[in-house]
């Protein structure tokens, strides 16, 4: 008879936190886009809990965006190598400003400011 009344008790605990640990999704979306000759924008001003996405546009040369202070804390902020047609995201979830650059390509530099 017990173990019939705590089953229930627990689904209406689970329910109640809601049952889940799942992150909130970004409320916003921006693109960089990433080409043979640097970033465009090169800088940008987001809301908190922005999801920025670098997009490559050039089929020449390999790319790698790498944080160069400040790094975020919403998901992985340095990339695999991209080439034409690939991305890579990252959300950010704190106000301040971000530099990055290409570590590929040094001279290829931007900023993102949360605002």
């Amino acid at each position: 008879m017990r173990v019939r009344l705590v089953l229930p008790l627990v689904a209406i605990a689970l329910a109640a936190c809601g049952g889940s640990t799942s992150p909130t999704p970004p409320a916003h979306f921006s693109t960089i886009v990433v080409s043979d000759t640097g970033f465009a924008p090169t800088t940008l001003t987001v809301q908190t809990n922005t999801l920025v996405t670098w997009s490559v546009t050039s089929g020449l040369d390999s790319h790698v965006i790498r944080f160069t202070n400040n790094v975020p804390q919403g998901g992985n902020p340095n990339s695999n190598t991209l080439v034409n047609g690939q991305s890579a995201s990252t959300t950010f979830l704190a106000t301040g400003s971000y530099t990055y650059d290409d570590s590929l390509h040094t001279s290829h530099t931007g900023t993102v400011v949360v605002q």
